[in-house]
This record gives C-alpha cells, sequence and structure tokens, in this order.
C-alpha cells in the first residue's frame, strides 16, 4: 500500500503531526509511505496532482478545509481516469474544520488509520464550478458560497487571530456585513428560481460553513444533489437573532429565507457578485455549478 500526506504546513505543522503520523503508520506495516508539506498557496493542488501521477492508493490532507479543497482539486487535475484515482482521505488540523464535521472525522490519528487500515471509505459527490467568463472549472467537497461568503474568505485570508479562529470568522462576517453592499443575483434550477438581493447564498454538498455554522441541515454528501440555502435581503440584526440556530442546525424561518434541492444551479448577476469555495475565492458571477454524483472515494465512518 502507498500512502501519501499532503501537509499544510501553517505554523510548522509537518514537524507537530510527523512523529505521530510516521509512529502510528509504521506499527500498522502499511508500506510505502510519502510525505510532503506545502510552501505555499495553491501549492498543494500542484503536489496532489503530482503524486496522483506517480500513483498512490491513498492521499491524506492533513490541514483545513482549504487544504482538503486543493489536494481535491489537485487529484482532479491528474492525468489518470477516476477509476485511477487514490482513494482521499483528511486528517483534520485547520482553522475551521467545517467538512470534518459532517464527514464524522476527527483530528486522532490512530482513528485515521484503522479507517485506513480497515478500508472503511465511502464515494461521495463533490461540486462543479465553471465560471463563465474565464471558462475555469473549479471542484470544491463542502460548499460554493455566494456573495457575503467570498467577501469574508477574502477578509480572513488577510487577517489573523490572537484569539482563535472562532473569534477571527465571528469577526470577519460582522466586518463583512458592515461593509458588504447586496447584489441583484438570479438562482435558477431545472425546477425552481429565486431573484432578489443576496446576502449569502450556500450550494451545499456538506452541512457546516463558517466555522461550525450548519447553514445545510439536510445536504448529504452521497445523495446526488446540492441543498441550495438562500439568505436574502436580510440584515445584520437578522443574522444575530439566528445565529444560534444556525449553529445548531435549525432552518431559519424568515421570509427572506428559501431551502431547495438541485443538482445544478445557474447564477448570473449584473453585478460583479463573488463565489468562494470551501472558504477559498474562485471568481464570479455568472456560473454554473453542478454535482458529480460518487466523484471520489473518501476515507470516512459510515453515514449515521
Amino acid at each position: 500500500m502507498k500512502i501519501t500526506f499532503i501537509v499544510n504546513n501553517k505554523n510548522n505543522r509537518l514537524a507537530k503531526v510527523l512523529p505521530g503520523l510516521r509512529n502510528y503508520c509504521e506499527q500498522s506495516k502499511f508500506g510505502q509511505l510519502q510525505f510532503y508539506a506545502t510552501q505555499q498557496k495553491k501549492h498543494a493542488i500542484e503536489l496532489a496532482s503530482q503524486a496522483t501521477d506517480n500513483g498512490c492508493d491513498f492521499m491524506i490532507a492533513v490541514g483545513g478545509d482549504g487544504t482538503l479543497h486543493e489536494v481535491v482539486n489537485g487529484v482532479l487535475q491528474s492525468k489518470l481516469t477516476v477509476d485511477q484515482y487514490p482513494t482521499i482521505g483528511l486528517l483534520p488540523h485547520g482553522s475551521a474544520n467545517d467538512f470534518a464535521r459532517t464527514a464524522g472525522l476527527t483530528s486522532a490519528i490512530e482513528a485515521l488509520i484503522e479507517m485506513i487500515a480497515s478500508k472503511t471509505t465511502q464515494k461521495i459527490d463533490l461540486g462543479k464550478i465553471l465560471l463563465h467568463q474565464t471558462g475555469e472549472t473549479r471542484y470544491f467537497i463542502n460548499i460554493a458560497g455566494v456573495g457575503l461568503g467570498p467577501e469574508v474568505a477574502q477578509q480572513l485570508e488577510a487577517s489573523s487571530s490572537a484569539l482563535g479562529p472562532g473569534f477571527n470568522y465571528f469577526k470577519c462576517i460582522i466586518k463583512g456585513f458592515l461593509s458588504y453592499v447586496k447584489k441583484e443575483v438570479s438562482c435558477s434550477s431545472s425546477t425552481w428560481q429565486w431573484k432578489g438581493k443576496l446576502l449569502q447564498m450556500a450550494v451545499a454538498n456538506g452541512r457546516y460553513f463558517g466555522n461550525a455554522l450548519c447553514i445545510a441541515p439536510n445536504a448529504i454528501l452521497t445523495d446526488g444533489q446540492f441543498q441550495v440555502a438562500i439568505f436574502g435581503d436580510l440584515s445584520i440584526w437578522d443574522y444575530l437573532r439566528n445565529i444560534g440556530n444556525l449553529k445548531k442546525g435549525v432552518k431559519i424561518k424568515h421570509r427572506q429565507v428559501s431551502y431547495h434541492n438541485s443538482s445544478e444551479v445557474l447564477l448570473e448577476s449584473a453585478n460583479a457578485c463573488g463565489i468562494e469555495a470551501d472558504g477559498e475565492y474562485v471568481g464570479v458571477a455568472p456560473a454554473t455549478i453542478s454535482i458529480v454524483p460518487k466523484a471520489i472515494n473518501f476515507v470516512m465512518p459510515p453515514a449515521d
């Protein structure tokens, strides 16, 4: 068995996790192990693509949602066919770890090694974003956000907080509310349409984003469709009043909030409305976002 670990080396994470990883892997007698550390943003895409082309059985991202996002895109950019892709996994060590919440993953190394050894995996869906202006394609594993989310993603990238990721997310969200001008957006699928001033839209494969906000409580990683949560012309006070329900995974009851299901959505806007994927800013509308059913094999426990 050949296993590749791609580690987001922020704050010298490789030195912190490598001894434990090596120890557990060697005890399990897995075979060939490879450890790569990222040096800059998007480096994990390059590392994952090269490692996939060179052949491996398991590709494990060590980091957060952004690292996993890059690894997934790197695998899909490889020269191999879908049936030759490695099984992807995650050891969550990021600032938010929102995908890990949906997938039922922890940062315990022994739990990851046990799942690899027993080949405890599931075929899960991915999202695919086609940006019409540039023709660029980007895949996501968790959530694509439209509106306020991309603004927050850009602020998070440029900020840091000694008080921890939770406070930093909250600070950037509030800052985003105060500066964000709602865009007129049109969103349509084969069965429904929505148009209006948009605060935030989540095209969700997973359930959580924004550091444990359960914006899409009915999203399932394996059902071949998105849950689309639309938060229209809401105020900052509407948001603050409902943040407790978002954390608990309770659907918001408000005339400007709606939930839909779809395997493909078309986003259009006369304004420069941003799009983020797994917390990474990717571009602006117009765009087509579609589901890719059972796109990858992923190391995770069985669904409840």
